[in-house]
Formats: C-alpha cells, structure tokens, sequence
C-alpha cells in the first residue's frame, strides 16, 4: 500500500526533557517518570516479496487491519511510568501528515481513511527506525510529547536448519527521540513465531496466517520494553 504525501521541513528549537543516553528503555522511562510519548510511526515491510499474497487486495486490508493492532499493542503495553499520547489524537492532522517523508510500499494504520505517514527520508532510514532531527523536532511540536517513538517490522520466513518446516520470522527495530531531536534508544528483535506454516517454498499471507506474524512483532516487541535482548 503505497501512499503519497507532500513533504514539509519544519524547524522548532526546543529544551531537552532527557540529555541522558540511556542502554536500554526501562533505565530511560525509569530516569523521565511522567514523560509524555508518542508513537509517531509504526509500519511492516513484505521482506524481499518472499511472503506471497501481500499486495493482492484482501491482503492490503488484512495487513491495513493488523496494524492499527499493532499500534494499538505498542500502546498499551508500553512501560509504565509515561503517558502514552494516542496516535489517533494528531495522525489526521494536515500539520502532522505535511511531515511525510518517502512513501514506500509497506504496511501502516489507517485513521479515518488517511494512512499514517512514513516519516523517514528514504529506505535506509526506514529500516533502522530512524527519522531527521529537524522532523523528529517538529513532531514533538504537534504531539505535545516529550519522547517519540517510531517501530518498523520486517516479515519474513525461517526454515530450520535440521527440519524443512517453515515458521513466520519478524525483525523489530524501534527508535526512541527526545524532545531535542536527539536519539535516545534504539533496540532489535527477530523473533521467529511458534507457528508451523509449511516445508520449503513461498508462504501465503492470509486470514489464517497472518496473526502469527503479528504474535511474533507482539513478542519482540514485549521483550524490547522489558530490556531483553530476545
């Protein structure tokens, strides 16, 4: 699902909430109790086209559907201790979406009919989860957030070295920026899920698969807000 914005640089000067780099997200939430945050992105990319089905119509609105899970998910479950500003609060606004950088052909949440933007200037950005200084600025401008984070999930398939069986595999990068554009955290996860799909050969996302990818993103990204490397 492939969606165009016009992109906008804004520039905003604002005080540091958090000058101090932290190893991990609970010692970040643990130094800042009652920051606001905000996830500005969250998007997951058909790795090399290796899962079929993916941009056939019924797909797109599956995978359209499971991410406004996801986000909802990440949500949720985030570390307690900071306010989570909901995405839906400012993903509609004109001011927020002017902000979007390369729009590639990935999943994202939809709200209202409008696509939640990639942010990110062109794939190498997107795929470590990264965003400018200048744009990560201007977002905590619209979000009124003190810390944003943006989450980018890789679906693919693994099979086993020992046995033919194929599982579904996500690689999870998330991205944390302070209230001075600056990253703050930035942890992965690949995580292969416990589900066998089949033995050798192309897998098909469908109404029956498609949640194990999105159990094995819910594991990854459980174990980044716990501070686990797996």
């Amino acid at each position: 699902m492939k969606h165009l914005f016009r992109s906008v640089v804004v520039v905003l000067m604002l005080i540091p909430f958090s000058a101090q780099a932290a190893k991990y997200l609970p010692k970040i939430v643990m130094d800042n109790q009652g920051a606001k945050v905000a996830i500005v992105s969250i998007s997951a990319n058909n790795f090399g086209g290796s899962l079929q089905g993916w941009s056939d119509a019924n797909s797109t609105d599956l995978m359209t559907s499971r991410l406004n899970i996801m986000l909802e998910f990440a949500e949720d479950n985030f570390p307690a201790g900071w306010e989570v500003i909901p995405a839906s609060s400012f993903v509609t606004k004109p001011e927020f979406i002017s902000l979007a950088g390369e729009q590639r052909d990935v999943g994202s949440p939809m709200f209202d009919g409008i696509y939640m933007p990639l942010l990110s200037k062109d794939r190498k950005q997107l795929v470590k989860a990264m965003i400018d200084k200048d744009v990560a600025l201007a977002l905590i401008d619209i979000t009124g957030a003190d810390f944003l984070v943006i989450i980018y999930s890789e679906w693919a398939t693994k099979t086993g070295q020992f046995s033919p069986t194929t599982k579904p595999l996500t690689k999870n990068v998330i991205s944390i920026y302070d209230n001075a554009g600056n990253q703050e955290f930035k942890g992965r996860i690949d995580k292969m899920g416990k589900k066998t799909l089949g033995a050798f050969g192309a897998v098909y996302v469908d109404e029956d698969t498609i949640d194990y990818w999105v159990e094995s993103f819910q594991d990854s990204l459980a174990a980044i807000y716990a501070g686990r490397k797996k």
